[in-house]
């Protein structure tokens, strides 16, 4: 069992694991794989957090329970403060809308809506009027960038444009963390780099931010890098300290 609590310095934490596994079995029962191992892991809020590891080491299994996108087969997963385990179906619906904001390799946008229809999509889901999800969704594509693309849809956008709206999507709600999976993978290194800084202008002001990623370029601009193998975690490193300029 790996236990993490380097930056412990009073700050809440918006995610606290405990003893974690996760198995995944065959058809009779026995385990298949042994996925996540008695992991223990606290996130604290306005932390900027790399998971990295080699393929079959666990970091997609993190990610997607601490995304709630699957549940642990056991141990205690508390997101700002609530037992996911206790929660059904709807629940962790609603709190994938209401506390996480997810940006994917592939941008996943809706490619028959423009701009600032994707960008709307989640609180079309929250249940947020016409108007109020119009506002919300141009002042979130104004601050990255493309206040001047609210018409145009996916095909008309390069790489970088359409990850910049991923980003305003997942911040559209105000999440309490933004997991990001391989956020640069599907871009050239200018356009990537280019997202990066927008990452860390948006921890410096504030966010919580976890990315999943291969890449040491990427893990660099992260103030805390987790290893993964074999289920377990390997190292937990502060790299640095990242100064904030305000809190969100």
């Amino acid at each position: 069992m790996s236990t993490s609590s380097p930056t412990s310095n009073g700050r809440k934490a918006v995610a606290d694991l405990t003893k974690i596994d996760k198995f995944y079995y065959k058809p009779d029962g026995s385990i298949m794989v042994e996925a996540l191992r008695g992991l223990d892991l606290r996130i604290e809020e306005g932390e900027y957090i790399a998971i990295m590891g080699a393929s079959g080491s666990g970091k997609s299994t993190l990610m997607n329970i601490l995304g709630c996108l699957d549940q642990a087969t056991d141990g205690t997963y508390l997101l700002d403060g609530r037992d996911v385990s206790t929660m059904d179906d709807d629940e962790l619906s609603r709190v994938r809308r209401e506390k996480i904001g997810f940006i994917f390799q592939a941008f996943n946008l809706i490619s028959q809506l423009n701009m600032i229809e994707n960008v709307e999509v989640p609180l079309f889901y929250h249940g947020v009027h016409r108007h109020e999800r119009h506002r919300r969704a141009k002042e979130q594509l104004e601050m990255v960038g493309l206040g001047d693309r609210l018409s145009h849809r996916p095909a008309e956008l390069s790489g970088g444009q359409q990850q910049r709206v991923a980003i305003a999507r997942a911040l559209v709600n105000n999440p309490s963390i933004i997991m990001a999976d391989e956020p640069t993978g599907n871009l050239d290194t200018k356009t990537g780099a280019e997202i990066l800084n927008l990452m860390a202008e948006l921890h410096k002001k504030g966010l919580t931010i976890i990315v999943v990623t291969h890449d040491n370029r990427v893990a660099d601009h992260c103030e805390r890098i987790i290893r993964l193998s074999d289920g377990e975690i390997e190292s937990d490193v502060v790299q640095r300290r990242i100064q904030r300029t305000s809190s969100r």
